[in-house]
């Protein structure tokens, strides 16, 4: 099997938490994300230049803006701070993703932190996700035994699993999959034909919320 690589073109930051988080009673502690992405569902204008045709939008196009938005949800997340950012698909769409992390699965990996940028053979995922998946673990075992699933954990995250399953199943096959609380968003890219596409979920009784 191979390991599940992080995507290359993709800009990256993470930092520590800046300060302590407020108590629980004062703020209920959980995983933070933020995801913004251009117009995936239709194609540029015949003229014009296909780069700038979405127009300026801080989120997707200044990192710094994408840094305070996601330092917004520290007190979501205070084990940990990162933001990605980049472009997919043929006409090169802007996407941006920051995530706050409250670190209760595979606390000490920093692998384990997200967003997570894989690629399985010609997709590549952007995933943030917030959440515990109680059955990551089967998930993983039966597609590796039953549907000859070659990709490795990247990390012992239980959110890591949402996109081996994604990559597999699809976006509704897969959270129909999760047994847990959760909420994410996903930006896929096909490398065989450049084609994009985003996708959300939240579990179905809406614990994790998602917005």
């Amino acid at each position: 099997r191979v390991r599940a690589p992080v995507a290359s073109s993709v800009s990256s930051s993470s930092a520590p938490a800046p300060a302590p988080a407020p108590t629980s009673h004062q703020r209920r502690q959980m995983c933070g994300l933020v995801a913004a992405i251009d117009d995936v569902w239709t194609s540029p204008p015949s003229s014009g230049s296909s780069s700038d045709w979405h127009g300026s939008i801080p989120i997707l196009s200044d990192e710094s803006v994408l840094e305070r938005t996601s330092n917004v949800l520290y007190h979501r997340g205070p084990d940990g701070t990162c933001t990605s950012r980049g472009t997919v698909g043929s006409y090169g769409q802007r996407w941006s993703m920051g995530h706050t992390r409250l670190a209760i699965v595979d606390p000490s990996n920093r692998n384990a932190d997200m967003p997570f940028n894989l690629k399985f053979g010609e997709k590549t995922i952007h995933l943030a996700a917030n959440g515990e998946i109680y059955n990551h673990n089967a998930i993983y075992e039966k597609l590796v035994s039953e549907e000859g699933w070659a990709h490795d954990r990247f990390s012992g995250s239980d959110c890591e699993v949402i996109a081996h399953a994604y990559a597999k199943y699809g976006g509704p096959v897969a959270a129909s999959k999760l047994d847990g609380m959760f909420a994410f968003v996903i930006f896929e890219e096909d490398g065989t034909d450049g084609k994009v596409k985003a996708f959300a979920a939240r579990d179905p009784v809406g614990i994790k919320p998602l917005y």
